[in-house]
C-alpha cells in the first residue's frame, strides 16, 4: 500500500497565501472590468436597447432631431427617428424623412468621378483647362482632378468669404457663371502640396461631369448611382420643388428654435453638398460600395486610401499627414478606454437647418449614420457636437465597447448672459464675462445675444455688447460691418458713424464703407436741421 504524502505545514500556508492573492486579483480584475467613469456605461447583453438608450437621450437635450440606423455584420440591427420633421404642423421625423445631406453629398460626386476614371473618359492627373476652357489658364493648368477630389487644389473656399451666408449663397447663378466668379480666385498656396478643405473644388467637378457626360450631374446621379443601388429615396435638392417627406430645417439658437436661412442649392453648394436622402437609402449605399456594383475594386480602393503625401492646414487639424481620399476621410479611431482600435471611414456635412454624419467600420461591417434637421446659429457648435458624440457612441455600442450618454442640458453662456441684462443690466453680463466667458476662436463671442436683445428691444444693450466684443477682438472688420449696420438700422446714427469710423481706419478704401458713411453724415445732417415745434 502507498502512504499518503503530507504536505510540510509551511507550503500549506504558503499554498494558501498565494491561492488568496489570486482571488483578490481576479476580484480586483473583475470589479475594474465593470468600474466605468462617470458617465460611462458598459453595452450588456441587448445592443439595440442600449443603442435606443443613448439615442432617447441624445433627443432629450433638444439639441437632436432627425433620424438615426445603425447596421452591423451587413443587416439593420436598429433605425429610429425622433422630433419634428416640421415643426409648424408638428410632423413628426420618420426613417424615411428625407434629409440635406450637405458635405456627405461629395462622396457621391467623387463616385461619379472615379465611375468616369474607369471607363476612361477622365484621367485623374487632368487638368480644369481640359474640361472648362474659360477657367483661368495660369492655375487651370495646373489643378488636377485629383487635386480636386483630394482637397489640395490650393483653392480658396467660397464659404470663407464674408458676403457668403447673407448674399452669395440665397442667389441663383449659372454653374459656368458661378465658378467664374467664385471659384477661380487666386490660389492660396500651389496644388498638390497641403490638403485644405474646400467645397470649391466640388463645384468644378460637378460643371466636369456635365461637360464629359453632356448631362446634368443630378441626371447622373439617378442613372449611374441612384437607381442601380436602388435608392428611390434619394436626389438632388431643389427648393422650388415639392419632395415628399422632406424634413424643414431649422436653427437650435440659445433663444429658441427658428427657421433656417434660405438657400440657394444648385449654385452652391450644388455638388459639394445639394443632394438629400434617408437613413434607410444610405444604408443601401453602404451595401453598394462592399461590391463591385457601382465601381470595381480597383477604383474603390483609390477613394478609399488617404492621401498622406501631403500635410493638412493647421484649421483642418494640422497633422503631418492628410487622412482624406476622394470624398471620404479614412483613419483609425482608439476607444479612450478599451484602447481599441477599428479603422473608420466617414464623412461629415453640416448646412443651414440640417447637420449629418456617416461612419462606415470596414473590419466590422458596421454603419451608422445620424441625420438631423437641425443646425447651429452663427458662433455655436452645440447641434454638431450633439451629432458627433451621437455617432461616436453608436459607433462604440456597436462594437461592444463602452459608451458615454450625453451630459444633461444647462445654460448657455448666452442663455446666462441674456439673464443678467435682463436683471443686472448689460455692464453686469460684460463683467461677467470678462471673469467666465469664452471667447469664440472668430470673434463676435456675444453678437447673437446682442442680436437677440435688439430684436426684444433692448437696442442700446445690444449695440453697447456688440461695442464690448469689438474692443475685445480689434482687426476683425466683419464684425464692425455687423455693428454699423445694427445701429444705422435701428436709429443709432451717431453710434453708426463711430463704428464706420473705426473700418474705414482699417479698410480706407472700402467703398460699402465709404457709401454707409455718406448714408450715415446725412442722417445726422437732416436730424441737425429739424426745428423744435412750437406748443
Amino acid at each position: 500500500m502507498f502512504q499518503k504524502e503530507t504536505m510540510h505545514p509551511t507550503l500549506v500556508i504558503i499554498k494558501i497565501l498565494f491561492v488568496g492573492m489570486l482571488l483578490n486579483q481576479i476580484s480586483f480584475a473583475q470589479e475594474k472590468k465593470i468600474t466605468l467613469p462617470k458617465g460611462y456605461e458598459e453595452v450588456g447583453p441587448d445592443k439595440v436597447e442600449a443603442l435606443r438608450r443613448l439615442c432617447q437621450a441624445t433627443a432629450e437635450t433638444k439639441l437632436f432631431t432627425g433620424a438615426v440606423l445603425v447596421a452591423d455584420e451587413g443587416k439593420v440591427i436598429y433605425k429610429e427617428a425622433f422630433g419634428f420633421a416640421n415643426h409648424e404642423w408638428e410632423i413628426s421625423n420618420t426613417t424615411d424623412t428625407k434629409f440635406r445631406l450637405a458635405s456627405v453629398s461629395k462622396q457621391f460626386c467623387s463616385m461619379l468621378v472615379m465611375q468616369l476614371v474607369q471607363e476612361g473618359q477622365i484621367k485623374l492627373e487632368d487638368k480644369i483647362s481640359e474640361f472648362l476652357p474659360y477657367y483661368r489658364k495660369d492655375t487651370g493648368d495646373k489643378i488636377t482632378v485629383h487635386h480636386l477630389m483630394a482637397h489640395q487644389s490650393g483653392i480658396k473656399d467660397f464659404t470663407a468669404n464674408f458676403d457668403y451666408r447673407g448674399t452669395i449663397s440665397r442667389l441663383s447663378f449659372g454653374k459656368d457663371e458661378f465658378i467664374k466668379e467664385y471659384c477661380s480666385g487666386d490660389l492660396l498656396n500651389e496644388p498638390g502640396v497641403i490638403y485644405s478643405y474646400c467645397n470649391a473644388g466640388y463645384i468644378i467637378l460637378g460643371r466636369i461631369i456635365e461637360k464629359v457626360t453632356r448631362k446634368t450631374f443630378e441626371q447622373n446621379l439617378h442613372e449611374r448611382i441612384f437607381e442601380p443601388a436602388g435608392m428611390n429615396h434619394s436626389g438632388y435638392d431643389r427648393n422650388e420643388r415639392v419632395i415628399e417627406k422632406r424634413a424643414s430645417g431649422y436653427t437650435y439658437g440659445p433663444f429658441g428654435l427658428e427657421n433656417a436661412e434660405f438657400m440657394e442649392l444648385d449654385s452652391s453648394p450644388g455638388a459639394a453638398g445639394g443632394i438629400y436622402s434617408t437613413v434607410e437609402d444610405m444604408f443601401l449605399w453602404d451595401r453598394s460600395l462592399a461590391t463591385d456594383q457601382l465601381l470595381d475594386q480597383k477604383h474603390r480602393d483609390l477613394m478609399f486610401t488617404p492621401n498622406r503625401d501631403v500635410p493638412e492646414v493647421k484649421a483642418a487639424g494640422g497633422r503631418a499627414h492628410s487622412v482624406y481620399g476622394y470624398g471620404w476621410q479614412i483613419y483609425s479611431r482608439t476607444h479612450p478606454m478599451t484602447k481599441k482600435r477599428f479603422k473608420v471611414i466617414n464623412h461629415g456635412g453640416a448646412i443651414n437647418g440640417f447637420r449629418a454624419m456617416e461612419n462606415r467600420l470596414i473590419d466590422e461591417d458596421a454603419f451608422v449614420i445620424v441625420l438631423c434637421n437641425q443646425g447651429d446659429s452663427f458662433g455655436s457648435s452645440q447641434v454638431w457636437n450633439a451629432v458627433v458624440n451621437l455617432s461616436t457612441e453608436l459607433m462604440h455600442i456597436v462594437t461592444e465597447q463602452p459608451y458615454r450618454m450625453p451630459a444633461k442640458s444647462r445654460l448657455t453662456q448666452e442663455q446666462r448672459m441674456y439673464q443678467l441684462v435682463k436683471s443686472e443690466g448689460v455692464e453686469a453680463a460684460i463683467e461677467w464675462f470678462k471673469a467666465n466667458g469664452k471667447k469664440a476662436a472668430w470673434g463676435g463671442s456675444n453678437f447673437a445675444l446682442a442680436t437677440q436683445l435688439i430684436k426684444d428691444g433692448r437696442i442700446d444693450d445690444g449695440i453697447r455688447l456688440m461695442e464690448f466684443d469689438i474692443e475685445s477682438n480689434s482687426g476683425k472688420v466683419w464684425m464692425l460691418r455687423k455693428a454699423s449696420e445694427a445701429s444705422l438700422n435701428n436709429g443709432r446714427p451717431q453710434k453708426a458713424l463711430f463704428f464706420l469710423q473705426k473700418a474705414l481706419e482699417q479698410r480706407p478704401d472700402d467703398e460699402e464703407f465709404k457709401m454707409m458713411k455718406v448714408e450715415v453724415e446725412q442722417d445726422l445732417k437732416r436730424e441737425s436741421q429739424k426745428k423744435p415745434l412750437v406748443p
